[in-house]
């Protein structure tokens, strides 16, 4: 025979389980505390990068009191001055007997501050275009484009002589290619 005492349910084992409806609730306000913490330092991170990007960028400048001054460079350069360079004759370069012939004045602009360092140097200027149109071929220079090439090559050698200072450009007054 089974005992009778194993079989019958007692009243205690209901009280000892704990009830479904307080700890539903409690869970419920925990997560939403939770939400309420996460919306809330994303708001706090989204500010900061925003806040971060607006400083940066200059936006928040007139609301801090920040002004900032021009800052631009005024160069008074005036007006070029024309400083004419002696005759130049070079033989161009071949492989025949009778070479090309080119005779040339130039004309360089610069500034007035610039003048007496393109002097000081003429002598080392006329040597490096004397040495550059010699290296030159008479097929090289015909035409605009070639007395526009060595209008440019000869700008580069005089602004290498006389660095730092530079000049505005040069006017052949005289080219003649035989």
């Amino acid at each position: 025979m089974a005992p009778a005492d194993e079989t019958k349910p007692t009243d205690d084992a209901d009280d000892s389980l704990p009830t479904d409806e307080g700890d539903d609730v409690e869970q419920a306000k925990t997560r939403k505390k939770k939400k309420i913490i996460i919306a809330a330092a994303g708001l706090l991170g989204l500010l900061v990068i925003v806040g971060g990007i607006s400083y940066f960028m200059g936006w928040l400048n007139p609301l801090l009191g920040i002004h900032e001054g021009s800052k631009t460079a005024e160069i008074q350069l005036g007006a070029p001055i024309s400083f004419e360079l002696p005759q130049i004759k070079a033989d161009l370069k071949t492989g025949q007997c009778r070479a090309p012939f080119l005779r040339t004045t130039i004309s360089v602009q610069l500034s007035e501050n610039d003048v007496t360092r393109l002097q000081n140097s003429q002598e080392k200027l006329m040597d490096q275009i004397i040495i550059h149109l010699r290296d030159q071929e008479r097929q090289d220079l015909v035409g605009k484009a070639g007395s526009n090439q060595l209008r440019f090559d000869l700008v580069n050698i005089i602004n290498n002589v006389i660095s730092p200072a530079r000049i505005f450009g040069i006017t052949f007054k005289e080219f003649v290619l035989q």
